[in-house]
């Protein structure tokens, strides 16, 4: 058996599975909802609170896998832990109290085992795709052809920030939603023309937050339109009505999340508006799936070695 742990900046998640007849199944899957990233202060430091709930809930995990018998274990964390002065310090405790060392890895990196778990969902081998994945610190925007990655990129804006400065005390209003679809828009028009739709047949997205906006346009009724940016129109226009984070209540969505799907619907706005997507569709695989299958193919290429240095033996 294999885990993953991605300790991103809105939730600690926990995969644990196995390969199975050319697939990973997952047989036991968790999620914390730290929120690490609204734990740093204004000077980029984590809060002495925040890291509590964050080695609290990495403790929690540790019990989870404890009980099974793993072959591979890898923790990665993300943007918050690649900005946070203090991540030294909070990794420290961090992985006493996990039990297993903790990877921060690259924008890059995160964006190449993005892509890798998506690729092996979807196993078309000769699909030209673009991978949007919209967290909490950061977006990744990958470009691929089947299993191989083009380019892959990380953009240090997220949902916690664009929810923070745009929608202030969670008053949702159409002048927030322009200056937040703007500012996203700056993040991303220096390689816009990288991710044009003209440079890839199919758009998908792989993080929570795409695809909660999708399941929230349609148990809401708001997919009536042709085109998917309509879609989010009605969403955003809905959202409007609303005119405050406390007073939505769609079904698909917590209420624990509603603030991070405001600031996702502005970045994903500004994406669609700039790449001329048309259709994105939102696909189980992403950065856990990535590390599970990055795992399992070191873990055979190290049994494929035993192997044979054993068969070297017996021949002698």
């Amino acid at each position: 058996m294999l885990a993953a742990i991605d300790m991103g900046s809105n939730s600690f998640r926990l995969h644990i599975g196995r390969f199975e007849s050319g697939a990973i199944r997952i047989v036991k899957s968790e999620s914390e909802p730290v929120r690490l990233a609204e734990g740093l202060d204004r000077n980029g430091f984590l809060t002495e609170e925040a890291m509590k709930q964050g080695t609290e809930a990495l403790a929690r995990l540790f019990n989870i896998l404890s009980s099974y018998p793993l072959r591979a274990v890898r923790a990665v964390a993300t943007h918050t832990l690649r900005v946070a002065h203090n991540a030294p310090e909070f990794l420290r405790a961090a992985e006493k109290a996990l039990g297993y060392p903790i990877e921060v890895i690259s924008g890059e990196e995160e964006g190449r085992l993005i892509y890798l778990g998506v690729a092996n969902v979807l196993a078309e081998p000769e699909e030209s795709r673009l991978v949007i994945d919209i967290g909490g610190g950061s977006t990744e925007l990958i470009l691929g052809k089947g299993s191989a990655v083009k380019r892959a990129e990380s953009f240090s804006v997220g949902t916690v920030r664009q929810s923070r400065s745009f929608f202030p005390e969670g008053i949702v209003c159409q002048a927030g939603f322009d200056a937040a679809i703007l500012s996203a828009r700056s993040s991303f028009e220096d390689v816009s023309s990288y991710y044009h739709a003209r440079n890839w047949k199919y758009a998908y997205g792989s993080s929570g937050t795409v695809r909660s906006i999708a399941e929230i346009i349609s148990l809401n009724g708001l997919d009536k339109c042709m085109f998917f940016q309509d879609n989010l129109t009605a969403l955003r226009e809905s959202m409007v009505r609303a005119g405050n984070i406390g007073n939505m209540n769609y079904a698909g969505m917590k209420a624990a999340r509603a603030a991070s799907i405001v600031g996702g619907l502005a970045i994903l706005t500004a994406l669609v508006q700039m790449l001329r997507i048309k259709l994105v569709s939102p696909v189980e695989g992403g950065l856990r799936m990535g590390v599970m299958w990055k795992l399992y193919f070191q873990v055979a290429q190290r049994d494929r070695a035993e192997r044979e240095f054993l068969q070297c033996l017996d021949a002698d």
